[in-house]
């Protein structure tokens, strides 16, 4: 059952990927340079992952934005990690509304890597990628709220409203 749902899910990814791919107009399609960097990735060569998705997350795709703040986060096999990169790919993304990179720049933030150590921060990313069904978010942020005090909490949720209504 969760091998036919994360096929239908990356299905699904694909068709929203190949519909944003049209909107680019004519030439080598978005969707190809992104399959491209996908296969990149898979063969191990993350510099050329990397250089497939850096102008397609430059010019605004969204699925390319993440993918390049994973690799810049990881790291490995010739790519240096750059978490300050990764923390700001993923902000981009995640203003945008996308719950993994909302989930990935709490973290960030939790962690203080790439960012500054910002529990608040932490809390309000984490808290709009769980209100998108993430739950390693909502069990993230349930942990980090007993380090926060009330006025910290008050402003975590202000934040995440106010980022809510921004996306």
């Amino acid at each position: 059952m969760a091998a036919l749902l994360t096929g239908s899910l990356r299905l699904c990814s694909v068709f929203v990927i190949v519909l944003a791919a049209s909107a680019f107009g004519s030439g080598r399609s978005v969707f190809a340079d992104f399959i491209d960097g996908l296969a990149a990735y898979d063969s191990g060569q993350l510099r050329d992952a990397y250089e497939e998705w850096l102008p397609l997350a430059e010019a605004g795709d969204l699925q390319a934005q993440v993918a390049l703040a994973g690799l810049l986060q990881v790291g490995g096999r010739g790519m240096d990690r750059d978490l300050p990169a990764a923390a700001a790919w993923y902000r981009r993304a995640a203003e945008r509304g996308d719950p993994v990179a909302q989930m990935n720049l709490g973290d960030l933030y939790a962690e203080g890597q790439g960012v500054e150590r910002d529990l608040v921060q932490a809390v309000a990313w984490l808290s709009l990628a769980a209100e998108q069904g993430r739950l390693w978010a909502a069990q993230r942020r349930a942990a980090l709220v007993g380090s926060l005090s009330e006025t910290q909490l008050r402003a975590a949720d202000a934040l995440s409203a106010r980022l809510r209504r921004d996306e």
